[in-house]
């Protein structure tokens, strides 16, 4: 390590502006990153201790870190259901729309099937099945604009916010349990057309995980003063670390929320609650190196598009190389090629006014950074 980049770390370097934060930015480039990690399958079943570790936190995090830069003040439910409609239920509708009918025409796919998709969003009706994540945000960024407008007698004390969140998880955990698994009903791998199976395997825009997944967004929103200021503490790290690691250990636990899977309520959100304190403060350290700083901010902010296009970029990349290169190098140039292919779309996009329109939020020159 270099004498500048210790330097950089002693002494980070100060925002800009009041609005940026660079520990946030950081941090929704390093959730991308981690979610693209968790679909490289060389990646899954060579490391498969290291992809338990990380996927014990990785869609937690993910779902913290949106909950601190959440923001509905001043705005109607409607206002925020159609602003982020055009932020995330286009770009997904497009995508599927466009891939739907390639796989029209090779035979792969119904127009039910496609429609499907579209409408019920969860990944057992998804072709494109990591696509799910968008409708589900989408209701949950919708359902806590509810919760914090209409409901703010729930949450006006810690005691209420911890009552609420343990709630939560709880009746969470256990809607969640009360639907198929594919390990215990193979028609939940992929469902493509209306069937009554459905309803066995999830609900709309998986609803079914919503609880879960609001514990963790209410988390960060409560916590959100103190995320946005965090300090990184040696002790607090080394901790959150050794605590992730015995327990992925012992266990090897797992949080998936499209395979409905959150395999313990005690461990694994002990598990995730560790992990998100590790990666804060991994998230602090990495926002000290100016260069490291500018590359994950540019990530976070091209998210969306990797979230759409890294699978279909890195599954095809993993079966052309698994043979004939070593694993680790396959999965390698796997994740960098569908990061940065995902980016050059997304810059193609940024200047086609056509394609801007269809796949990036109508106010995105307004504010580009975010």
């Amino acid at each position: 390590m270099t004498a500048s980049t210790l330097s950089a770390i002693t002494h980070p370097p100060q925002t800009t502006t009041r609005s940026r934060l660079p520990m946030i930015d950081v941090a929704k480039g390093v959730g991308i990153l981690l979610i693209v990690l968790g679909h490289n399958r060389i990646f899954s079943s060579h490391y498969g201790d290291a992809a338990n570790f990380l996927a014990a936190f990785r869609l937690p995090f993910f779902f913290f870190i949106s909950g601190v830069i959440f923001s509905a003040a001043n705005r109607s439910i409607g206002n925020v259901a159609l602003v982020r409609a055009d932020a995330w239920l286009k770009p997904y509708t497009m995508a599927l729309l466009i891939g739907g009918m390639l796989k029209l025409i090779v035979g792969k796919e119904t127009v039910e099937s496609v429609l499907l998709g579209i409408f019920y969003g969860t990944g057992f009706t998804l072709g494109w099945n990591v696509l799910w994540f968008l409708p589900h945000l989408w209701l949950l960024y919708v359902s806590v604009s509810i919760l914090v407008k209409y409901g703010q007698e729930l949450i006006d004390s810690w005691p209420k916010k911890i009552g609420l969140l343990l709630t939560f998880l709880c009746l969470g955990f256990y809607v969640m349990g009360s639907f198929d698994t594919v390990a215990d009903n193979p028609a939940c791998d992929r469902i493509m057309a209306v069937d009554p199976e459905l309803l066995h395997c999830g609900l709309p825009f998986s609803a079914d995980v919503l609880l879960l997944s609001a514990t963790y967004f209410l988390l960060g929103h409560f916590l959100a003063t103190p995320a946005r200021t965090f300090r990184f503490n040696v002790i607090g790290m080394a901790i959150a670390i050794a605590v992730s690691l015995m327990l992925n250990a012992q266990y090897g636990f797992r949080i998936d929320f499209n395979m409905r899977r959150y395999d313990s309520l005690l461990i694994s959100t002990v598990q995730a609650l560790a992990g998100i304190y590790m990666m804060l403060c991994v998230c602090t350290l990495l926002a000290r190196i100016p260069k490291v700083q500018a590359l994950l901010s540019y990530i976070g902010r091209g998210s969306l598009m990797i979230l759409i296009c890294h699978a279909q970029i890195q599954f095809p990349l993993v079966a052309a190389l698994q043979n004939h290169v070593p694993p680790l190098l396959a999965g390698t140039i796997a994740f960098v090629s569908c990061t940065a292919i995902s980016l050059m779309l997304w810059e193609i996009c940024k200047r086609n006014a056509l394609l801007s329109t269809l796949f990036l939020p109508l106010n995105w020159k307004k504010n580009p950074a975010s």
